[in-house]
C-alpha cells in the first residue's frame, strides 16, 4: 500500500495535461503517460523521467534562460518527446543502451548562441525524440 499510494499521487499529477510557467520542469511518468506545456520565458531545464511509460513536453511557447540550461532525461522502457522552437541551440549528451535519440530537424538556424539547452541522460530500451517547429 505505501508504495502504490505514492505512485497514485504521482500518476494523478502527471497524467493530466497541465501548463506550467515555472522555470524548471520535474516530470515523472511511471506506467502511464504525462504531458506538460512549458510557457516560461526563463526556462532553465530540469528533469524528465519515463519508466514503462511516456512523456511529452511542449516548449514551443517557452524561451531559454541565458547560458547553459540542462534538461536531464531518463527513459527506461518508454519514450520521451520534446517539442522545441526551431531556433533553439540544443546539444545532445545522451547515453544509449538498446535505445535511441533522434533530432527530427537537421536544418536549424540558431538565433541566439548565448542560450543553450543541453539534453543529457540515459535511454535504455526506449527512445527520446526532439521535434522542432
Amino acid at each position: 500500500g505505501l508504495i502504490f499510494g505514492r505512485t497514485r499521487k504521482f500518476r494523478d499529477k502527471i497524467i493530466n495535461v497541465s501548463s506550467s510557467k515555472e522555470d524548471q520542469i520535474d516530470l515523472v511518468s511511471v506506467f502511464g503517460g504525462g504531458e506538460r506545456t512549458i510557457t516560461s520565458h526563463n526556462f532553465m531545464g530540469g528533469r524528465i523521467t519515463a519508466v514503462f511509460g511516456g512523456a511529452e513536453v511542449n516548449m514551443l511557447n517557452a524561451k531559454l534562460a541565458e547560458g547553459i540550461n540542462v534538461l536531464d532525461v531518463t527513459c527506461l522502457f518508454g519514450g520521451v518527446e520534446i517539442i522545441v522552437p526551431s531556433d533553439w541551440n540544443i546539444r545532445m549528451e545522451m547515453m544509449h543502451v538498446l535505445g535511441g535519440t533522434s533530432d527530427k530537424n537537421a536544418k536549424v538556424i540558431i538565433t541566439d548562441k548565448n542560450k543553450t539547452l543541453v539534453i543529457k541522460g540515459l535511454v535504455m530500451f526506449g527512445g527520446t525524440e526532439i521535434k522542432r517547429f
